[in-house]
């Protein structure tokens, strides 16, 4: 059993990380296009629309859908009650964000907010007939299908969105590519994953799942509303053009988590639920799945905020160069984030979404304080308040899994030490070599390769077990060729 239990996790773990590459690759590739074509003030009108997306699309959620992978005794009603849920709470939520749109372009001083509003806002309806059929693939640890709908759903609306914005649609090529993108994704799922609702909604399921989700949907709530509370503030204390800067920053910034840090959660979560009764088994599984991601996300951090302006510039261009500082900080700041959220799953795993409320509500006013303290002092300010936020709710988020699982702070950073001090060394080299070069070709180039040279070369004199572990893994596979 653990040998199969193994296998699909590390099956899975395998086409998440195909998927999260692949989306994430086109996503990258798609948004230079459209970076190098459209504004920063295009990005940023639509970015003004973040918070209230985010906020519709975490009460379309409620916690309901992670209640579904931690309960261990599901049955197609509980499904069928979800997605009953889900749709009814969509229809609603549209209502409220298309009466509200006038109200929400008045605040940013912005006419053409309402009609975009209105617009993107539709793909609330549309993502609430595919969250179940998400829910159930990941029960099933089905990544195959989820993968083929993302990257299929991100190429077709990423060729629309290029062809709008080429023939000078402004934000409304942005606005088609969200929404075919959900419509896309939506299609696939529905079709290929062989998942009917009944024409059943349980009351009793319905209160079941509700006593799991509704701590996970406050939460989720506080979480979504201090994230995308930022692009609020600065849009409509800056302008558009500012919003636009940040969301860039942030957007590449959160890359490598999107990649590592959503494949080892997703991957986690599932897996570790059907051992919840054994603290043991859940650490052993823990620390595996965590090692190899987090070999080359941390690293992958620390060259980001050093190649930053390089990166920028020959991407998408000078014009984008005020977003290189915010983007340097922001990275280095989100180096903890995979581990702070893989805290909180390890509580959902232990059933205690009440613990992830109680830290929420301790961690977000103090989020918030340093925001608007941050405000008076401009942008850069403002992200390293953000950067200094993320070490604090690490920090908080390890006292409780310290406390259920004795696997605190101290334990966390010493597993992985090696990796942050080769990472720094790393760093520190980069900035050092990139001040002697004028060119961002040759800094880009010269900083890529060097930079990989000396952290393998740091993390081999540390005998860091993931290169160990990745080593065996390309040998193993060199000698199933030769075989």
């Amino acid at each position: 059993m653990a040998d199969i239990s193994s296998s699909k996790a590390a099956n899975g773990m395998a086409w998440t990380l195909i998927e999260r590459i692949s989306v994430q690759v086109c996503q990258f590739a798609i948004s230079i296009v459209l970076a190098r074509l459209l504004l920063p003030s295009d990005f940023g009108v639509v970015g003004m629309l973040a918070i209230f997306m985010a906020v519709a699309q975490s009460l379309l959620d409620g916690g309901f859908n992670r209640a579904l992978i931690q309960k261990k005794d599901r049955t197609n009603v509980d499904y069928s009650t979800v997605f009953y849920f889900n749709l009814a709470i969509s229809l609603v939520l549209y209502a409220i964000l298309f009466f509200a749109a006038p109200y929400i372009a008045s605040f940013y001083r912005i006419p053409i907010l309402t009609e975009v509003a209105r617009l993107v806002s539709l793909t609330i309806i549309i993502n609430a007939f595919s969250l179940v059929q998400t829910t159930k693939l990941t029960v099933d640890l089905n990544f195959k299908l989820q993968s083929l709908a993302s990257v299929v759903s991100v190429v077709l609306s990423g060729v629309l969105g290029i062809v709008m914005a080429y023939r000078g649609w402004g934000v409304w090529a942005l606005v088609a590519q969200s929404l075919s993108s959900a419509v896309v994704r939506v299609l696939i799922l529905c079709v290929f994953s062989r998942w009917k609702p009944l024409l059943v909604f349980s009351i009793e399921s319905f209160k079941k799942l509700f006593s799991f989700g509704s701590k996970l949907l406050v939460g989720d709530l506080i979480h979504t509303i201090y994230t995308n509370l930022y692009t609020l503030v600065i849009g409509r204390s800056f302008n558009s053009s500012a919003v636009g800067y940040y969301n860039r920053a942030n957007g590449y910034a959160m890359l490598p988590y999107s990649i590592f840090g959503q494949v080892v959660n997703k991957v986690m979560f599932p897996i570790l639920s059907e051992k919840q009764e054994d603290n043991e088994a859940i650490l052993q599984t823990y620390k595996k799945l965590l090692r190899v991601p987090a070999f080359i996300y941390i690293p992958m951090m620390f060259a980001l905020a050093a190649l930053a302006k390089p990166l920028v510039c020959i991407l998408i261009g000078e014009k984008w160069l005020d977003c290189v500082p915010l983007l340097q900080v922001l990275s280095i700041g989100y180096v903890l984030a995979p581990l702070s959220t893989i805290n909180l799953n390890l509580l959902y795993v232990k059933g205690r979404s009440d613990i992830s409320l109680k830290l929420d509500l301790i961690k977000k006013p103090v989020g918030i304080v340093i925001l608007f303290a941050s405000l008076p002092f401009g942008l850069w300010w403002m992200c390293f308040g953000k950067a200094i936020y993320e070490v604090f709710a690490f920090i908080l988020n390890c006292i409780y899994t310290k406390r259920i699982l004795n696997y605190g702070f101290w334990e966390q950073i010493k597993d992985i030490l090696p990796i942050l001090i080769s990472s720094l060394v790393m760093f520190l080299l980069l900035c050092g070599l990139s001040s002697f070069m004028e060119s961002y070709w040759l800094q880009l180039g010269v900083g890529f390769v060097a930079g990989t040279l000396s952290y393998m070369l740091i993390a081999k004199l540390f005998k860091e077990p993931a290169l160990e572990e990745i080593v065996g893994i390309c040998q193993s596979k060199i000698h199933r060729k030769d075989a």
